[in-house]
């Protein structure tokens, strides 16, 4: 049974007055007593002990549509967080300021979610604005900058679009503040959206390869990603695994060269991380010299499959803008543009 957890969206199978109810909606608190759920006949409190099945939701469309598009730029960038998440993370909102401030308990997961992993990776070491946060603009961003400075980061914010273009509400009184503080936005990235069974497609291997599944990153491909347990390049290695890591459901798919004296190689490796019944392909390397041979198009494939034989029907990407050939190839597999997203720093 799927644990609750607050931003999860869930249906609730559970016990009360000798019926049984079920309740539909969001998680706004859960501890090993209750859950709260916010629905849409309101705030409801679940005691744990009566609850007899949770099923996970994907996100609320926000329109009629096929699913891989109708949903909310703000629930795929909760989607992305939570499967590329370090455990130094806080969310910055008015009541958990409150709850601080008189020494209370208090998580609620809304507002603005610090991320902090000693500078590996952008995500992972950025503010994301993904709902107002109940103070003004620019005391978020003064509270934000002193936690960064704490760990001797420098601050930066990422700030996502609507579908449309235009900032996102939570993004966008951003702007004049960053110009007053010297902060400049990098080139955006792409968020891509696909039917997992389409991009699956017929999911062929070129000959030569063998598409191999494991439930955990290994040695190779730490290696293959740049970040090798040992030797040159090392630094951030445990950083870095704690990320490939940190979702509850995700699985590495490889592809691995078969030689005619017997021996393998891997050629290259992604990562499938599903959260919210939402499959996230990431961290594709395909080895330099191996390029444009079939691999990469076989790895998204073979991640696409196993994300729809698991009942996920949507897949995200996420790639930079400048990158040609990724852009390519997902494209050629289904993938479409759904929004973007910039990293606000100091220039």
């Amino acid at each position: 049974m799927t644990t609750p957890r607050p931003g999860q969206r869930l249906v609730i199978r559970y016990g009360a007055d000798g019926q049984t109810t079920d309740a539909l909606g969001t998680v706004a608190a859960a501890d090993d007593q209750r859950v709260i759920m916010d629905t849409g006949r309101g705030r409801v409190e679940i005691p744990v002990a009566a609850i007899e099945v949770v099923h996970e939701m994907p996100p609320a469309p926000t329109q009629p549509g096929r699913l891989h598009r109708v949903v909310s730029p703000e629930d795929l960038r909760r989607i992305s967080a939570a499967v590329w998440l370090p455990a130094d993370a806080v969310w910055l909102n008015a009541d958990n300021l409150r709850a601080e401030a008189s020494e209370s308990a208090s998580d609620v997961q809304s507002g603005w979610l610090l991320r902090a992993a000693h500078g590996v990776s952008q995500r992972a070491n950025s503010a994301l604005p993904l709902t107002a946060p109940g103070i003004e603009p620019a005391e978020a961003l003064d509270i934000a900058q002193r936690w960064y400075a704490d760990r001797s980061l420098p601050p930066a914010v990422q700030i996502f679009s609507t579908v449309e273009g235009a900032l996102a509400p939570s993004c966008e009184p951003l702007g004049a503040i960053f110009r007053e503080r010297g902060f400049a936005p990098s080139g955006p990235t792409l968020a891509l959206t696909a039917d997992a069974k389409e991009a699956a497609g017929s999911a062929e291997v070129p000959a030569g390869l063998a598409i191999v599944v494991s439930d955990d990153a290994h040695r190779p491909h730490f290696d293959a990603w740049g970040r090798p347990a040992e030797g040159e390049g090392s630094e951030g290695h445990a950083d870095f695994a704690a990320l490939i890591r940190s979702p509850e459901r995700f699985t590495i798919v490889s592809a691995i060269a078969e030689h005619p004296d017997g021996s393998k190689s891997l050629v290259g490796t992604v990562r499938l991380a599903i959260a919210q019944k939402w499959g996230v392909v990431s961290n594709l390397v395909i080895d330099e010299a191996l390029r444009r041979r079939g691999a990469g198009r076989a790895l998204v494939q073979a991640a696409a499959s196993l994300a729809a034989r698991q009942g996920v029907r949507s897949l995200m990407a996420e790639v930079e803008g400048a990158n040609a050939p990724s852009l390519g190839l997902f494209s050629q597999l289904g993938f479409a543009e759904h929004h973007r997203y910039w990293f606000a720093r100091r220039s």
